[in-house]
Order: structure tokens, then C-alpha cells, then sequence
């Protein structure tokens, strides 16, 4: 059974339909299928959803816990988007990686890509850990 299976999502999450595929220690991956409302007027996806997709990806890929139960809780601080091009699938994936941290304060970055493999944006963040 996969360590992470069990674990409870923010509800915003599960309600954009953000579902994790892989999550370890400072990596997550994270895929979403498009429905027409997470799209713009011009049938794209949206750059909210983007955004949120990016703000997701990054700051799991710091909340990783062994415990199957929990993962750590955290604050987005600052994100930073890059919007590089525009998906050809109503599927996109996010891969996140933590690039740097400290005992409070995580720095990640994440891209989404399409099922094509294009990449879409970009994002870094700074995150602070919650204290429970």
C-alpha cells in the first residue's frame, strides 16, 4: 500500500479533482482532469486552476510524512507562476520537489505539463510549516 493512500486532502483539493500519483520525501506528482468548469471563454484551462495546481504540487511536495495517517500542515507565503504555453489535452500533470528548507520555511518549485508532455507553467514558492 502506498504510504500516502490514506491521507486527507484539503477539501479544495479533492474538489478541483487534484489527485496525487506519487508523494515521497521533497517530491510529489500530482494530476488533474479538466472539466468545462475549470476552463476560461477561449476552452483552455484557466489560469487560476493552473495557479492552484501549482500552489498544490509545491507545497506538498514539502508536507511529506511516513506516517500514513498525517502529512505536515503549511502556509503559501509568496508564488511566483510562469505561464508557458497552453495545454493540448484535458489532462494535466504538476511535479513538485521541495528546492530548499529550513526548520519552519520551505522553498519549492513545481510544472504542469499536459498528457502531451508540454509544459504549461511554471511556479516557485516559499511556505511556512503550520504548528499543530
Amino acid at each position: 500500500m502506498k504510504p500516502w493512500a490514506n491521507k486527507e486532502m484539503p477539501p479544495f483539493n479533492e474538489h478541483l479533482g487534484f489527485v496525487i500519483e506519487q508523494w515521497r520525501e521533497n517530491h510529489i506528482k500530482m494530476s488533474a482532469e479538466l472539466k468545462p468548469e475549470h476552463l476560461n471563454r477561449s476552452g483552455i484551462p484557466h489560469g487560476g486552476y493552473i495557479s492552484t495546481l501549482l500552489d498544490a504540487a509545491t507545497a506538498l511536495s514539502g508536507a511529506y510524512s511516513e506516517d500514513p495517517l498525517y502529512y505536515r500542515k503549511a502556509l503559501t507565503l509568496s508564488l511566483n507562476i510562469n505561464y508557458l504555453g497552453q495545454a493540448q489535452s484535458n489532462k494535466l500533470y504538476a511535479i513538485g520537489k521541495v528546492t530548499a528548507s529550513g526548520r519552519n520555511i520551505y522553498y519549492g518549485a513545481a510544472e504542469v505539463y499536459d498528457a502531451f508532455d508540454n509544459i504549461i507553467a511554471s511556479g516557485q514558492g516559499v511556505f511556512r510549516y503550520r504548528k499543530e
